[in-house]
């Protein structure tokens, strides 16, 4: 063979070589990108059965979605899948004391209710008072000790009655005023700290009552529930409980409009004790404003109420009971 047809063959042969590699390459890259492909399409088919994509196929934000995958368990979620758009949702997942047993609930009571803001909705679930008033009865967790909750929903029984309750002074209180040892010391001292200060001096005009005389007040009201406590529920049983005014101002209008009174909705948490029925509350609370009506629930329970402005039945439902 001469050397030119050699040459010939060895060029054929790279050409050869050159094409095989490029078509491998070709093939190689054409596979690589099917498979790729082939799991993109898979991860999306995968994608698609998940809650996120569901959701946002409802034209709900990724904002929202995140927020719903969340804080909302299978269930709840299978509420929101249900139905159409809907931005309650969301609106009472983002105030700060939802809770998450309750977002059934919300959601009917806010249905029903288009004019109420999302913090009232949140605020009347949770203390049960969509449920009427007296219509749900729950039996007060005296374990709570200072922090118990009695109002139109729990309730004490006829037998209840601290053991720690003592007689306070006529120093400065009306006859037959018991209240427990550590309230009246709270008392106390916060009694004092008012007359330096403003040199006026707090009397308590009714503290515990026991069941039975909480029977007897609630038939000579004639029953009337918006007036005072059915017997069992009212606070005045737990002996954590004063109705204040001052020897200055021994009426309660007059005691309301007093500096002794300004100074303690700015200062009693400091002491222990919350305006318990205090304004604008009442479709929480069940009751009127009473400015002489303050109940004992411990320095750090009383302050946190105070910074979040919040009523025990609100304060209770979010941080003790949940």
């Amino acid at each position: 063979m001469t050397n030119k047809k050699r040459r010939k063959k060895r060029l054929r042969l790279k050409s050869s070589f050159k094409r095989f590699c490029v078509y491998f390459l070709f093939f190689l890259i054409v596979g690589i990108y099917a498979i790729q492909e082939s799991f993109e399409i898979h991860k999306l088919y995968e994608y698609r059965k998940t809650n996120e994509y569901k959701i946002l196929a409802l034209d709900y934000t990724q904002e929202e979605t995140d927020l719903f995958l969340q804080k909302l368990d299978e269930k709840q979620i299978a509420i929101i899948l249900e139905n159409e758009y809907n931005e309650d949702y969301y609106h009472i997942l983002k105030e700060p004391y939802y809770l998450a047993k309750n977002f059934e609930k919300y959601i009917e009571y806010k249905k029903e209710f288009r004019e109420i803001s999302y913090k009232d909705c949140i605020a009347i679930v949770n203390t049960h008072v969509n449920e009427g008033w007296y219509n749900v009865s729950f039996e007060t967790d005296t374990s709570k000790g200072n922090i118990m909750l009695v109002n139109k929903f729990y309730h004490l029984n006829e037998e209840y009655e601290r053991a720690d309750l003592e007689n306070v002074s006529l120093q400065y209180a009306y006859e037959d005023n018991k209240a427990a040892s550590e309230v009246i010391e709270a008392f106390e001292r916060m009694r004092n700290d008012v007359r330096e200060k403003l040199n006026v001096s707090l009397m308590i005009n009714s503290s515990y009552r026991s069941y039975k005389v909480q029977e007897e007040t609630y038939i000579s009201f004639r029953k009337n529930d918006n007036i005072v406590a059915r017997p069992g529920y009212s606070e005045h049983q737990t002996g954590l409980t004063l109705d204040l005014t001052s020897i200055e101002h021994p009426m309660a209008d007059d005691f309301t409009e007093s500096e002794e009174y300004k100074w303690l909705i700015e200062n009693c948490h400091y002491y222990g004790f919350i305006l318990r029925y205090p304004e604008n509350k009442k479709y929480i609370t069940g009751y009127d404003t009473e400015s002489w009506h303050f109940r004992y629930v411990g320095i750090e329970h009383a302050s946190k109420m105070y910074q979040e402005d919040l009523t025990l039945e609100e304060y209770y439902a979010y941080y003790i009971e949940k």
